[in-house]
């Protein structure tokens, strides 16, 4: 008969290892800590002459319940370095993953509800500004970072001007103030998951140094040699588990050949198995083929008696858990704001609220499942 492969449950000590250095830098499926709204958000823009932008944010959120920690702001990409933080915030570190590019700021203590807050800081950040020599202009095109999950009573973007007014070919959105070299956006009650975003170009790029920054030859060498240990990190990932697997495939053979020469041995066995395959075939509303067999399509293959006491009945019949039974090994909930991405902590733009993790317990209603499978 045919088994087809499964996800190993026990994985070797050199490919637990490996498997714990690749999921270091995957998001972990996350739910907020405390839900929040952000009273005031400010960002001033100031291009540098070797091209890259100085971004400062100021914030000011209020905890309506649970508690935050910390919090997430996103960046344009991940190409920045922070050069200085205040207000609330303890720390503020990269933490670029997953397609989320911005800043962790951890805070100086956990804030509980009806507590305000408020974080600072600024970043030297590289691959804003573009230059388009062909069109004789140079352009920002500037989105803050925002967030799903709670509303910005109001916003304020305001640009540095290196240059005049005047030399600016085209700005989006209309800016609502010009001040001296200031140029000022506004916006008010922001609902979650809105964004703004404003698109400036100016033929007058006098202030910019020439050449242009260029990444240099030492970078594409870095690129090639992090390219090349990637490729040996991912074969032996994919050699480890397909040896995982093929042991997996070995040890569901071995139990179902334990399962059957029971049955014929124990009566009594043969009829508790089949019983309990009976009840499974009806409950999943298993229709026989022309020849009466079960075709499981979540399992991937025909069903016997013999095959869902030594494999379905472990690995794919464990109920729910409920409230007050227990939760999984690795349960973990921590903060994310904005994605699109089913709530990982690291996403295009948005934030996150703290982490905590959920203890292990013994869940009662899941042993009595087990008896089967300790038997054989």
């Amino acid at each position: 008969m045919r088994i087809p492969a499964a996800v190993p449950r026990r994985l070797s000590a050199g490919i637990l290892v490996i498997a714990i250095l690749l999921l270091a830098v995957v998001p972990a499926l996350a739910a907020d800590t405390g839900t929040y709204e952000i009273s005031s958000y400010t960002v001033t823009l100031e291009p540098q002459p070797d091209g890259q932008v100085r971004i400062t944010v100021e914030q000011i959120w209020r905890v309506l319940s649970g508690h935050i920690p910390w919090v997430t702001v996103g960046l344009p990409n991940s190409h920045f370095i922070v050069e200085d933080y205040g207000s609330d915030a303890a720390k503020v570190s990269p933490a670029n993953s997953g397609g989320f590019s911005g800043v962790r700021v951890d805070l100086d203590r956990d804030y509980q509800p009806g507590e305000p807050f408020g974080i600072s800081f600024t970043v030297l950040q590289n691959n804003l500004l573009e230059r388009l020599p062909d069109e004789g202009v140079w352009r920002i095109d500037y989105t803050p970072g925002w967030y799903d999950r709670a509303t910005i009573d109001s916003l304020s973007v305001q640009l540095n001007s290196p240059v005049d007014y005047q030399s600016y070919s085209s700005v989006n959105p209309m800016p609502a103030a010009v001040e001296g070299n200031y140029i000022h956006w506004f916006r008010s009650d922001i609902p979650p998951g809105g964004r703004f975003n404003i698109v400036v170009e100016s033929t007058d790029g006098s202030f910019l140094t020439e050449p242009a920054p260029s990444t240099g030859s030492s970078s594409s060498t870095g690129l090639f040699v992090g390219i090349g240990v990637l490729a040996v990190v991912v074969f032996f990932i994919f050699w480890g588990i397909q040896k995982a697997k093929q042991a997996t495939r070995d040890n569901q053979q071995r139990r179902v050949y334990i399962i059957e020469k029971e049955m014929a041995e124990d009566a009594d066995k043969k009829k508790e198995v089949e019983e309990g395959c009976e009840k499974y075939v009806a409950k999943e509303k298993l229709e026989p083929d022309q020849q009466g067999r079960y075709y499981d399509r979540r399992y991937g293959d025909y069903v016997t008696p013999a095959i869902w006491a030594a494999i379905i009945a472990s690995n794919y019949q464990r109920p729910e858990i409920r409230p007050g039974t227990g939760t999984r090994p690795g349960c973990v909930s921590c903060a994310c704001v904005s994605c699109a991405c089913a709530c990982a902590c690291a996403c295009a733009g948005g934030g996150a609220a703290g982490c905590s993790r959920k203890t292990l317990h013994e869940c009662p209603a899941c042993q009595g499942l087990e008896k089967l499978n300790t038997r054989s």
